[in-house]
């Protein structure tokens, strides 16, 4: 590792020395501090120290020992692999083999998982005994593998994305560099699923500056949950997915947030005329759209959000300049440079960019291609502009971009008129589907439980070319939303 490169995991172990009294995480309203942690920690570092296994998989559960039993799979050297207990059977099982887990680490009742399977060993981090704590320190080389988080593969297999500790270091240097003003005393948000790559990132940064993590419940009602911790703590830190903000926007009148001092809006595209409503709730916030690919290790790019003149495409808030050691190529489809202003699929390069797909080395070939300056680049499959500033304006995913009669259609487009018509008081999205003969129909669905279809399509209309009118309206009370906090469109395609 160079030298001036600072390595997350070995300023989380000193900060369990430098914090043990401070408070460490507050979970299910019981509060734990840094030599409690640590403790138990170190507890599951000596289990699995002596052990063969490279990849341990672990049960996401909000409790203490899930996150101990993460930060001890790092200090071991070793790559952890997260399974969720809502997911279906199949899937884990699916994961559990193809990452060649052979011991699965959980605190509670293992059969929530469903994994009947001889070959793998459950260890229960909540019923192990106390130990005399190590100080023999991390067992890692920078290639080692961090994690690998499986992310829903186009033929419906898993696709699993390998971070190397060399990509998390990256991560963490150019991520503290952005110039927070955060320390000790800080209150920070964890409400993403551990399957998600955000909550990497919400619960390892405030472990290395001695902060306090509050986790998000999964029982109840999520952004109810949410809000809650929020005003409860007077937290100072929150990363939120634009989704959550959406369902709280008939709350928006009671909530008060002046404690909070950073707004972190990440994981999809984030409106701009949602987050301006949502300022008076938080009016001593900065407002930040945090954006980055699995592949590239959380977030590469970040945008300061203005209280006005804030950069968009068709509502869309932009995602601003790449982070220190990142490369970012806006290309077109030969992959030749587009000119400032004009739309082409994003580029990104650096040390914060996976070496490859898990074992799937045609994937990997898909995706990484060698740029003409001989470095490796990833192909986000995101469409975006560069403006003259230098800032990169979000326009929408490739596979969002579909072709209709000859015409070259933007769904994110349609979606904005029609979120204009409901005064961006609920969320729409526009679904392609495909039938015989490859035929695309166009879906509107709105988050509503009664419409008026006639007057929907009239606004539509008045504002948007024939080609680009859905020919079917539908409306549906709340929109699923994935373990990630984003709008599950495969779901909704699936209910309508």
């Amino acid at each position: 590792m160079e030298k001036d490169q600072k390595d997350m995991i070995s300023e989380i172990i000193e900060a369990f020395e430098k914090y043990a009294g401070h408070q460490a995480f507050v979970i299910n309203n019981i509060t734990y501090t840094y030599r409690q942690l640590s403790e138990t920690v170190y507890k599951v570092s000596t289990l699995i120290n002596n052990r063969e296994d490279k990849i341990i998989g672990i049960i996401a559960e909000d409790r203490l020992e899930t996150y101990a039993s993460i930060l001890a799979v790092l200090i071991s050297g070793k790559t952890y692999v997260i399974l969720h207990p809502a997911y279906p059977r199949h899937r884990n099982r699916k994961i559990a083999e193809l990452a060649d887990i052979h011991l699965i680490l959980y605190t509670k009742d293992i059969r929530v998982l469903n994994l009947d399977t001889e070959h793998i060993d459950f260890i229960c981090t909540s019923e192990l005994q106390e130990v005399v704590p190590s100080s023999s320190g991390i067992h890692s080389e920078k290639n080692e593998n961090a994690y690998i988080i499986f992310t829903s593969g186009s033929t419906g297999e898993p696709k699993g994305v390998p971070i190397s500790r060399n990509n998390l270091n990256a991560f963490y240097n150019a991520y503290s560099h952005l110039d927070w003003q955060l320390d000790e005393n800080d209150r920070m948000l964890q409400m993403f699923e551990l399957t998600f790559d955000v909550s990497i990132v919400s619960f390892l940064f405030p472990l290395t500056i001695g902060a306090c993590i509050y986790t998000v419940s999964p029982e109840g009602v999520k952004y109810i949950n949410v809000i809650e911790i929020l005003e409860k703590y007077n937290l100072t830190f929150a990363a939120v997915a634009p989704s959550l903000l959406q369902l709280l926007l008939p709350y928006f009148s009671e909530i008060q947030l002046p404690e909070l001092k950073y707004l972190i809006v990440t994981a999809e595209a984030s409106d701009v005329e949602l987050l301006s409503a949502f300022r008076a709730c938080a009016p001593n916030a900065s407002f930040v759209n945090l954006y980055g690919p699995t592949e590239g290790t959380i977030y590469c790019t970040a945008y300061q959000i203005p209280t006005t003149s804030c950069k968009h495409h068709n509502g869309m808030i932009a995602i601003g300049k790449p982070f220190e050691g990142v490369d970012a190529l806006i290309m077109d489809n030969n992959g030749i440079p587009v000119a400032t202003g004009e739309t082409g699929e994003l580029w990104i390069s650096g040390r914060q960019v996976m070496n490859g797909y898990w074992n799937a080395p045609e994937k990997t070939k898909e995706c990484l291609i060698e740029g003409t300056d001989g470095k490796t680049y990833y192909k986000t499959g995101d469409l975006c502009q560069i403006d003259a500033d230098g800032d990169i304006i979000y326009c929408g995913r490739k596979d969002s971009q579909i072709k209709l009669q000859g015409f070259r259609i933007e769904l994110s487009e349609i979606e904005h008129v029609v979120k204009k018509y409901f005064n961006n008081e609920c969320k729409a999205v526009v679904i392609p589907k495909y039938g015989a003969n490859n035929q695309c129909e166009l879906h509107l669905v709105v988050e509503k439980v009664h419409l008026d279809k006639h007057q929907i399509e009239e606004h539509m209309n008045s504002r948007l070319p024939f080609y680009m009118i859905p020919q079917h309206i539908h409306c549906m009370e709340h929109f699923p939303l994935n373990t990630s906090s984003k709008t599950d469109r495969k779901r909704i395609l699936e209910l309508i």
